[in-house]
């Protein structure tokens, strides 16, 4: 939503608010000033969502010359990705915004590596645009100069969760399409340092 003055437009760039109605890919929200607004979001986001009434997010309002729309971000930095990725023509923001589920070193790392398979795991994403994508963010300055962080993950198989954390999180990936023993083994390989639903949801559906 935008607000026309003096031929002016003001951009959204940050909300505070409380949840009306959410699923996979949309969330309805009610702000403080009682302006509601329907933006876009991945599973990722919704991960995070779905364990809090309220919260605050990073904007990004798409403005073009026949729509306008709000996509959700769990960061800053993811945001400033994202418009990174909108300026490649011919791919629009929601299959940008499934393909920010890979996170940004795994996207780098199967651009780099010419990994068509990895982008294609998105749903939506075909060999063809796989292989646009990977040569249009090949000479991106984010790509050419990312400089790796070293990360290990941590065999959490005698990892003990509380029940009802573990089931919450297996009925909330469940309805979300993913099938149990895929859960059961994404499990297997949790980093013990994750305790609550806010670290391990993104965790798992990354892994998923």
């Amino acid at each position: 939503m935008s607000i026309y003055k003096n031929n002016l437009i003001t951009m959204l760039g940050y909300i505070s608010w409380k949840i009306l109605e959410i699923n996979e890919n949309s969330i309805l929200i009610l702000t403080e000033s009682w302006l509601w607004y329907e933006i876009l979001i991945n599973e990722l986001s919704f991960s995070k969502l779905a364990v809090k009434e309220e919260t605050e997010l990073y904007l990004y309002h798409h403005i073009t010359e026949w729509h306008q729309t709000l996509f959700w971000f769990l960061t800053l930095e993811e945001k400033k990705l994202f418009t990174e990725l909108l300026k490649i023509s011919g791919i629009g923001g929601k299959a940008w915004l499934q393909i920010l589920m890979l996170g940004k070193e795994r996207l780098i790392e199967a651009v780099q590596g010419d990994d068509g398979k990895t982008i294609e795991s998105i749903k939506g994403i075909g060999k063809k645009m796989a292989e646009k994508i990977i040569l249009e963010l090949k000479d991106k300055d984010f790509v050419k100069n990312y400089s790796w962080v070293s990360t290990e993950k941590t065999s959490a198989k005698q990892l003990s969760l509380p029940p009802t954390i573990l089931e919450n999180i297996k009925t909330t990936l469940q309805n979300m399409g993913y099938q149990n023993r895929d859960i059961e083994r994404v499990l297997q390989i949790l980093p013990e340092n994750y305790t609550s639903l806010e670290e391990i949801l993104p965790f798992m559906i990354r892994e998923l």
